[in-house]
C-alpha cells in the first residue's frame, strides 16, 4: 500500500508530465540544454529527483524500479539525458523519450542467464508509450555487469553499494563467472585481489583471503568448514561476493581474513521483477582429459513470484593420475510475495562429489625437481606386505621399525630424540628420472566422498516506509569419508543450524543526518564428529616412488578394525557447541557526505567435546566443557566526495571461534580456554567512480592480526600487511578491462622456543641424506624447535605479489539468417610471484604467468563458447598448505580447453 507522500509524488509527476506532453517544444529544449549538474552518491530515487530539480525536466519512473539501488556521483556540464544515463549506468534500467518529449525510465528488456524473459514492472506508468531509446555516447554498456552499482546488503547487512562499502570488497557476477571460465573458488584469483590459495590437498575448498583461511557463507550464513573435503563449485551462483576482513556483525564473528558469500540463482530478475514465463537452458561441456559436464536450468513463474531449478552432473577424467572427479549439484529456490507486505525466499542445495581424491601432489621435493623435473627414484624393501593383501598394516610396520608408547617409529620427531633408521633407506631402483606433472600422490583405492545439503528460509515484512522485519533460518550438513594410502584416513560428519531475527529501519534527524540501522538476535547450534587416523605416526608420504606408482610396500592401511568390526581411529572427536547472539549495525551519514558505519556483536558460547580415540595426546574419554562470551565491533569512517572518490578508514576488533576441519571445537582448545580467538584489522583506502562512471574500483592498505590455536592447544599468531587494487574500466560500449594487484606479506609471529605449529619436513631438513630417509617420516612437533623459526617467520606459501588483467570485447548485436546474434572474446593473464615453504633460503617455487582466453558466439537461442586455460602451457607449481608445505608441491595444470554448447528457451 502506497504512502500518502508517494501518492502525492505520483500525482505531481503525472500532472507535470501532462504539461510536458502538451508542450513538446519546451520539453525537447529542456532535455537538450547543457547545465552544471552536481549529484552525489545516494539512493537512485533521490538522485533522479535531484536531477529533475536541477534541470527542470520531468522524469517519470515507477518507485519499484529504483528500490534498493544506489546511484554513482555525477558532476560536470552536460545535458540532463547524459546525466540520467550516468545515473542509470549498471542498474539494468534505461530511458526513452517519446515524441512529446517525456522522459520515461523503464527496465531493460533482457533474458536471464538461462534465457527466461524478464518483464517490466511499470507501475501506474507502465502504459506510457516507449517509441525510441536514446543512446548517449558518454556512457558505456556493461556486458559483464562489472560496475555493480546496485546496493547490496550481503556485505555489511545494510543497503550499501560497493562504492559506499568502507571495506575492500569484490562482487563477481554469473556472467563474469561464465565468460572467464571460473569453475571453483581457486579461479577467483583472476578477478579478486588477495585470494591466492595454496593447495589444500588439491581440492579447492575454502578460499584463502589475505593469507588466512576465509569463511564460506550462503545467503549471509556461515557454512561448515571445508578444508579440502570437497570442491566449492560456482556454477549455481547468481553471483559471489568476497569481503576482505571480518564479517558484518549481523553475520557472525568471522575470521579476520575475509569471507566468500554465495548467492544462489533465483527466479528474481533485476530489481523486484520475477520471470513472467517458463524459461531455462540446457548446457553441455566437453574438454581436455575427458571433461564432461551437463547442466540444466529452469525458471517457472508462480503467482507473485517464481521457482528456479538448477542441476549439474560431472563425470570427468583429470590430468592427474587416479583422480576422476564426479559430482551432482542440485538446487531449488522460490522467491515471491505473499502479500503487499510479506515476501519469502526458500533455497535448498544438494551436492555430492566423489573421485576428487585429496593429494599433496609431488613428494620427494628438491630444487632440482622444481627447476628441471629431476626426480629421485627408488624404494625401500625392508618393510614388506607379508600377508599379501596389497597394503602395509600396523603389525607389518611394527615388526621392522617398532613403536614407542603406541606411536610408530616410522615417524621420527626431533623433540623426542628422533633420528633416521637404517630401514628408511631406499635400497632398490635408486637413481633419477624426469617426472611428469600428472604423476601425483594418489592411488587406486584412495577415495574422497562427500555429501552436503544446505537450506535457507527467509521471511520479510515491510513496516511503514523504511522498516523491514526479517526472520531467517539456515542449516548446513556435511558427510565426508576419505582414505589416502600414504597413511591418512578420516570420517567427518557435521551439521549446523542457525536462526536469526532482525529489524532494519531508517531514521532521519532533520535534513542533515540520516541513519540506516539493523538490530537483531540469533542462535546457532553445531554438532560434529571428526574421526581421523594420523597421530599414531603410521604415515609416510615419501615412501612411494611416483615414477613407478603405488606398490604394496608403500600403501599403508590407515583404517583398522577391532574384533567386532568397529573402526579404530587415532582421534575420535565428538563435539557440540551453541551460541546466542545479539547485534546492531548503523550507518550514520552527515549532510549526505560524511558517514560512520558502526557495528557491534556479542556472542555467548557453550562448548563441549570428547576424544575417545586410540592415540590421544591430552584428555581422553572424558567430556570437556566450557562457556564463555565475547564481543566484536567495527567502525568505519568514509567521505563521499562530489567528484567520485570515497576515502575511508576501518578498524575491526573481532572474536571468532577456533574451529576444526568440521567446524567443531576440540578438547584441547576448550580445556585451554583458547576456543575464542582474537583478531584485529586496520584498513584505509579509497573507492572511485570516475570518467562518467566508466572507471570503477578501489585501493586499500591493510594490517591485520589473528591468533590461531590447533586441536592440541598450540598457539600461533599471524600478522599480515598488504596493498590491494581493483579496477574495472568500460573503455567503449564494446571493450572493457578488469585488473587487480595484490602486494602482501604474511608472517607467523614468534612462537618461542619449543612452541608453534607441527611441521613435517624433508630428510635433508632433519640432517639426513634424502636417499637414506625417504622410507620414513620426519617432523618437528613445534616450529619453534628450529632456531631460525623461533623468532617468527614469513609464510612463503602466499606470494608477495599477484597481478591480473583481463580485457573483454563484445560485438554489437547483428543478424545471422534473421536470428539475433552477438559474439565476444576475453583474454587475460595472471602473474604470481615466487612462493615456497616457511624455512628461509630453502626451496623456491618460481614465479609464473598464466594466460587464459575465452570466446563466445550467440545466435538465436544457441550459444557456443570456448575456454582455453594456460594458453602458453606455462610450467608452474602451487605450494601445499598446512603440515605438508615443506614436503610437497602441486604441479600446475598444462594447457586445457573446454567447449560449451548452451540452448536457451
Amino acid at each position: 500500500m502506497k504512502s500518502k507522500s508517494l501518492e502525492l509524488r505520483c500525482l505531481l509527476l503525472g500532472t507535470v508530465a501532462s504539461l510536458v506532453l502538451a508542450s513538446p517544444a519546451l520539453a525537447e529544449e529542456a532535455v537538450s540544454q547543457q547545465s552544471d549538474i552536481r549529484i552525489q552518491s545516494q539512493s537512485l530515487e533521490t538522485a533522479i529527483n535531484d536531477l529533475s530539480a536541477q534541470t527542470g525536466i520531468v522524469i517519470v519512473v515507477p518507485a519499484a524500479l529504483t528500490y534498493g539501488i544506489r546511484s554513482g556521483t555525477v558532476t560536470g556540464t552536460m545535458t540532463p539525458l547524459e546525466a540520467l544515463s550516468q545515473l542509470l549506468q549498471g542498474t539494468q534500467l534505461t530511458y526513452s523519450v517519446n515524441p512529446q518529449g517525456a522522459v520515461v525510465v523503464s527496465r531493460v528488456q533482457s533474458r536471464l542467464p538461462s534465457g527466461g524473459s524478464v518483464g517490466i514492472e511499470g507501475g501506474d506508468d507502465s502504459d506510457v508509450a516507449v517509441l525510441g531509446t536514446v543512446t548517449v555516447t558518454g556512457t558505456k554498456l556493461d556486458p559483464l555487469n562489472q560496475l555493480q552499482k546496485g546496493a547490496t546488503d550481503s556485505l555489511t547487512g545494510l543497503s550499501l553499494s560497493l562504492l559506499e562499502t568502507p571495506r575492500s570488497a569484490s562482487r563477481v557476477s554469473d556472467i563474469t563467472i561464465e565468460r572467464y571460465g571460473m569453475e571453483d573458488v581457486d579461479d577467483l584469483l583472476s578477478a579478486v585481489p588477495g585470494t591466492f590459495t595454496a593447495s589444500f590437498f588439491g581440492v579447492p575448498g575454502n578460499l584463502n583471503v589475505r593469507g588466512t583461511l576465509a569463511d564460506t557463507y550462503f545467503q549471509g550464513f556461515k557454512r561448515i568448514e571445508n578444508r579440502g573435503s570437497y570442491s566449492s563449485n560456482l556454477a549455481a551462483a547468481s553471483y559471489v561476493e568476497v569481503l576482505r576482513g571480518p564479517a558484518s556483525p549481523i553475520y557472525g564473528p568471522g575470521k579476520v581474513g575475509g569471507l566468500l558469500n554465495f548467492i544462489p540463482k533465483t527466479a528474481r530478475g533485476d530489481g523486484q521483477d520475477y520471470v513472467d514465463s517458463i524459461g531455462g537452458s540446457l548446457t553441455a561441456t566437453a574438454g581436455s582429459y575427458d571433461k564432461s559436464v551437463v547442466t540444466g536450468e529452469l525458471y517457472i513463474p508462480a503467482g507473485r513470484g517464481g521457482v528456479a531449478l538448477f542441476g549439474e552432473y560431472e563425470d570427468s577424467g583429470s590430468y592427474y593420475n587416479n583422480i576422476n572427479p564426479q559430482h551432482t549439484n542440485l538446487q531449488a529456490t522460490y522467491v515471491g510475495e505473499l502479500t503487499d507486505k510479506w515476501s519469502v525466499e526458500l533455497n535448498a542445495m544438494y551436492f555430492k562429489e566423489s573421485g576428487r581424491i585429496q593429494t599433496p601432489g609431488w613428494n620427494r621435493v628438491t630444487q632440482d625437481l622444481i627447476d628441471n623435473g629431476t626426480y629421485i627414484t627408488g624404494w625401500d624393501t625392508d618393510i614388506q606386505d607379508t600377508n599379501g593383501d596389497g597394503y602395509l598394516n600396523y603389525e607389518e610396520i611394527d615388526d621392522v621399525v617398532g613403536n614407542n608408547y603406541g606411536t610408530s617409529n616410522l615417524r621420527q620427531i626431533a623433540e623426542y630424540y628422533g633420528s633416521s633408521l637404517p630401514e628408511f633407506a631406499l635400497d632398490q631402483g635408486v637413481g633419477t628420472t624426469k617426472l611428469d606433472g600428472s604423476r601425483v600422490l594418489a592411488a587406486k583405492g584412495d577415495y574422497n566422498d562427500t555429501n552436503t545439503f544446505t537450506a535457507y528460509a527467509g521471511l520479510e515484512r515491510t513496516v511503514g516506509e523504511t522498516g523491514k522485519l526479517r526472520f531467517q533460518a539456515f542449516m548446513d550438513k556435511m558427510d565426508n569419508e576419505k582414505f589416502n594410502s600414504f597413511g591418512f584416513a578420516a570420517d567427518y560428519e557435521a551439521q549446523a543450524e542457525e536462526v536469526r531475527a532482525s529489524y532494519g529501519f531508517k531514521h532521519d534527524f532533520g535534513s542533515y543526518l540520516t541513519t540506516d540501522n539493523v538490530i537483531g538476535i540469533g542462535y546457532r547450534h553445531h554438532d560434529a564428529k571428526q574421526y581421523e587416523t594420523f597421530l599414531s605416526g603410521y604415515i609416510a608420504s615419501d615412501r612411494r616412488d611416483l615414477s613407478v606408482g603405488a606398490q604394496a610396500n608403500d600403501r599403508i592401511m590407515a583404517i583398522r578394525f577391532d574384533a567386532d568390526g568397529k573402526p579404530l581411529w587415532d582421534s575420535r572427536y565428538d563435539m557440540e557447541w551453541s551460541a546466542k547472539s545479539v547485534f546492531a549495525v548503523s550507518d550514520m551519514k552527515l549532510y549526505d557526505r560524511l558517514a560512520l558505519l558502526f557495528g557491534w556483536r556479542y556472542d555467548y558460547y557453550d562448548a563441549k567435546a570428547i576424544n575417545t580415540g586410540e592415540t590421544v595426546f591430552g584428555i581422553a574419554d572424558k567430556w570437556v566443557e566450557d562457556s564463555d562470551g565475547a564481543q566484536s565491533w567495527s567502525a568505519s569512517l568514509r567521505y563521499e566526495t562530489a567528484f567520485g572518490l570515497t576515502p575511508y578508514i576501518t578498524y575491526a576488533d573481532s572474536r571468532s571461534l577456533e574451529s576444526t576441519q568440521t567446524g567443531g571445537i576440540s578438547t584441547g582448545t576448550i580445556n585451554a580456554n583458547l576456543f575464542i580467538s582474537p583478531s584485529e584489522l586496520k584498513e584505509a583506502g579509497v573507492k572511485f567512480s570516475v570518467l562518467n562512471g566508466n572507471l570503477f574500483g578501489g585501493l586499500s592498505y591493510y594490517d591485520q592480526y589473528r591468533r590461531q590455536a590447533d586441536m592440541l592447544g598450540n598457539v600461533d599468531g599471524t600478522t599480515a600487511k598488504g596493498v590491494e587494487l581493483e579496477v574495472h574500466w568500460l573503455a567503449t560500449d564494446n571493450l572493457s578491462f578488469e585488473g587487480s594487484v595484490t602486494s602482501q606479506e604474511t608472517k607467523v609471529d614468534a612462537p618461542g622456543a619449543g612452541k608453534g605449529e607441527y611441521l613435517q619436513v624433508r630428510p635433508d631438513q632433519f640432517g639426513v641424506d634424502n636417499v637414506l630417509g625417504y622410507g620414513g617420516t620426519f617432523a618437528f612437533n613445534n616450529a619453534g624447535y628450529q632456531p631460525e623459526l623461533a623468532d617468527g617467520y614469513t609464510l612463503r606459501t602466499i606470494p608477495d605479489t599477484v597481478f591480473s588483467v583481463h580485457g573483454t570485447y563484445t560485438t554489437d548485436v547483428f543478424s545471422v539468417q534473421n536470428y539475433r546474434a552477438q559474439a565476444g572474446v576475453t583474454l587475460g593473464a595472471t602473474s604470481v610471484s615466487e612462493t615456497g615453504g616457511v624455512f628461509p633460503n630453502d626451496i623456491v617455487l618460481p614465479s609464473y604467468t598464466l594466460a587464459n582466453g575465452a570466446a563466445f558466439m550467440e545466435v538465436g537461442d544457441f550459444m557456443l563458447s570456448v575456454n582455453v586455460d594456460n594458453i602458453f602451457d606455462e610450467r608452474y607449481f602451487t605450494p601445499s598448505a598446512e603440515v605438508y608445505k615443506e614436503v610437497a608441491v602441486m604441479p600446475g595444470l598444462p594447457r586445457t580447453y573446454r567447449v560449451t554448447l548452451k540452448y536457451q528457451f
